[in-house]
């Protein structure tokens, strides 16, 4: 059933009336991010599913949860009062019946004073035309509307048709195993030989309790036989115990084997980036031993300063103008030492000749002065009147002994004293004299010093930078974290320590298993051996039948799903190398490996059928999406899966050129219609010419939308509405 087309009217950012026209083959619609491809992906589920994407959520929420904000902004600016509402209608073509099917969701608000009045449920619509018949119908019946969803799109295969780019890990997650088994489940008939199966265990439980009853019956025995039946019936009980046990060993052997070749795929790297965060520690570490050694040489720049003498720095003149006026200084003071010197030699010689007369202090003073008082000489008893020539004599020796006895004694050259500090000063002064003439030099060494670690420093910065970049680069291609990058190696030896011993475990298990499986066959001899008398033919025929039944029903339930792996795994080799034809890089082949629990995990092997390890993550994406198309083509065959449409969003987003025009080639031969919404044909003329010309791609309807909205009012959506155009 293919879609011939979608209209939309003011839904989300497609204000007013919109549609797109779908052929078979692939359909494109390109536009840049924001520009409305995600919202034409809400609008076919919308229409189907009663839900939109929510992104601050990142879950799907139903009509009731995100109500008006489906509504267009631009819708809703210009709304009067009274009814406001949005629609899509999709229009679905059954080719092999020539039946339409038109189906229509819409939602109803009201409007007063420009406030919006809610309501809570869409109203959902189905139409069905019979063209041979040109009439038409409106089917009212909800059950009638739910079995035909499910016929246009079933329940089960629907994550596998219509899909956003980032729901493609989810579809076949490396992390749980399963995710391939289901799909194959899913997508391919082996659910029939599944039920099969199970009506054949049940049939020979039936067939084998009603042969153990005639058994019980006919046993010669009683007593015996029922020790053996109670015997049996706890082998039977240890039996399914272990089974279980063995079960849930091989679930974790299977799970630590997974973990262990998904970190051995990534162990490489993990080493690299470990390589590389040991690089950037040393680096860290000499770039902590450079900043403090600058720090430290920036405190010293400042010690400097005063303990090199930096500060006396441009002061070479200072010393010789103070040597200058120091030398006129000792100049003076000897000029005035020798005065006073000479002066004391005078007066000495004065002195001397006073005391050719008398010693100084002879007699005397207090004689001197009653000389003087009595006017007499009291050594020759003369008369010595006042003023007359002999007391004026007399008054002499007491003015000797005035002016001569301590004249000189403490008497200073000048009246203060800066010798011995003006001394100390040029001493001072002289030693630092030829420091300074050191000062550029050592100025400049230590400019050049921290010049030298300034650039180490920047080097260091860019080092790491460089290093930083790689890792970060290293890890988004690998989609690792620094942390599982760091503990990944470890975690490798724990896993594989796992892995060991849950072999063990295994081996343990179906080891008793075995042992009990034997006892019970023994105690079933043992039984038989009992019987009196005859089975009847039909019941041992009967219980052979149905076990025989049992055996077959597994063992070509086993047959098929391995042939359907076998062919899937080619299919998916075929798809593998068609999307990765025009790049030259290492691409590897894919193995579906089988687990020891049964299921089955896509894996990137080499040549020889090593795992390929260190694959980017645009690689892993095709291998998943190439497992995806070959269920798809495999199913195909039955003719079921050809009536559906692929519609994705973004599958692209991680590929290169090449691997999107692969991608394109392959989808337009596996699906007969599917709808891709894509960015990387938006700005690539080249891509977008290859698209629309390459006749290896079978091309359907090719759409370019851009928003449309004044660039003055880009701060806000009340303008914003979306243009549509063709491109083939």
């Amino acid at each position: 059933m293919i879609i011939e087309r979608i209209e939309l009217n003011n839904f989300m950012c497609y204000a007013g009336k919109n549609s797109f026209e779908f052929k078979e083959g692939i359909n494109v619609i390109i536009g840049d991010n924001g520009y409305g491809k995600s919202k034409l992906y809400d609008a076919f589920y919308w229409v189907m599913y009663d839900q939109v994407f929510v992104p601050e959520k990142k879950e799907f929420q139903n009509t009731r949860s995100v109500k008006s904000k489906i509504i267009s902004d631009k819708a809703k600016h210009e709304a009067k009062d009274g009814s406001l509402s949005t629609s899509v209608s999709i229009t679905f073509h059954n080719l092999e019946k020539d039946e339409v099917f038109i189906l229509e969701r819409k939602y109803a608000v009201n409007v007063k004073d420009s406030r919006i009045l809610e309501s809570n449920d869409s109203e959902f619509t189905v139409m069905r035309k019979e063209l041979s018949y040109l009439n038409a119908k409106l089917i009212s019946d909800e059950e009638e509307k739910r079995k035909i969803v499910f016929r246009i799109l079933p329940a089960q295969i629907k994550d596998y048709l219509w899909f956003q780019g980032e729901q493609v890990e989810s579809i076949i997650d490396f992390n749980k195993q399963d995710t391939l088994t289901r799909a194959i489940n899913v997508l391919s008939s082996i659910s029939r030989y599944d039920e099969l199966k199970e009506i054949a265990e049940a049939a020979a439980k039936s067939g084998n309790k009603e042969y153990d009853k005639e058994v019980k019956r006919l046993s010669k025995d009683g007593d015996r036989s029922d020790q053996l039946e109670n015997e049996k019936e706890r082998l039977e009980e240890a039996i399914e115990t272990l089974g279980k046990e063995l079960k849930e060993a091989k679930d974790n052997l299977s799970i630590a084997e997974g973990k262990c070749d998904d970190l051995l795929n990534k162990i490489e790297d993990a080493q690299k980036v470990a390589e590389l965060q040991q690089k950037k520690k040393s680096v860290l570490g000499r770039l902590e031993e450079l900043n403090d050694e600058i720090n430290e040489e920036q405190i010293s720049f400042h010690k400097k300063m005063f303990r090199n003498k930096w500060v006396l720095k441009g002061t070479e003149s200072l010393h010789s103008e103070f040597s200058e006026k120091y030398s006129k200084y000792e100049s003076i003071k000897l000029q005035l030492a020798e005065a006073l010197r000479q002066e004391k030699e005078s007066e000495e010689e004065v002195l001397k000749k006073l005391q050719t007369r008398l010693p100084l202090d002879v007699p005397e003073p207090i004689y001197v002065q009653r000389m003087l008082d009595e006017e007499r000489c009291l050594v020759c008893d003369r008369e010595a009147k006042k003023d007359s020539e002999p007391w004026k004599r007399i008054k002499e020796l007491i003015q000797r002994h005035d002016k001569y006895s301590h004249k000189h004694v403490g008497k200073q050259l000048t009246k203060q004293d800066f010798s011995n500090d003006f001394k100390k000063l040029y001493q001072n002064g002289l030693s630092l004299t030829h420091r300074i003439s050191d000062i550029d030099e050592d100025i400049a060494e230590t400019l050049k010093k921290t010049t030298g670690l300034n650039s180490k420093i920047r080097d260091a910065g860019k080092d790491l930078k460089a290093i930083d970049e790689e890792i970060q680069k290293l890890l988004s291609d690998t989609s690792l974290s620094e942390e599982s990058a760091r503990n990944i190696i470890n975690e490798y030896s724990i896993q594989n320590k796992y892995v060991k011993d849950f072999l063990d475990l295994v081996s343990k298990i179906s080891q008793k298993l075995e042992f009990n499986k034997n006892n019970l066959r023994s105690v079933n001899e043992q039984l038989k051996s009992l019987i009196t008398g005859e089975i009847p033919k039909w019941l041992i025929e009967k219980k052979d039948v149905l076990n025989d039944f049992e055996l077959i029903a597994s063992s070509t339930r086993d047959r098929v799903f391995n042939n359907l792996i076998m062919q899937l795994e080619k299919e998916a080799n075929h798809h593998y190398e068609a999307m990765t034809a025009g790049n030259k890089s290492i691409r590897g082949q894919i193995r579906l490996r089988k687990l020891p629990n049964g299921n089955y995990m896509p894996e990137i092997i080499d040549g020889n059928g090593n795992p390929l390890l260190g694959s980017n993550t645009s690689n892993l994406i095709l291998v998943k999406l190439a497992a995806i198309m070959a269920i798809i083509s495999a199913k195909t065959s039955t003719g079921n899966v050809d009536l559906y449409t692929l519609i994705t969003d973004a599958p692209t987003s991680v590929f290169g050129e090449d691997y999107t025009i692969g991608f394109c080639k392959t989808v337009s031969k596996v699906y007969r219609q599917s709808i891709i919404m894509s960015k990387e044909f938006y700005k690539n003329e080249t891509l977008k010419n290859e698209l629309l010309t390459n006749r290896d791609i079978k091309i359907g309807k090719v759409y370019l939308i851009t928003p449309t909205i004044p660039e003055s009012e880009r701060a806000n959506r009340h303008d914003l509405s979306t243009k549509i155009s063709v491109l083939n």
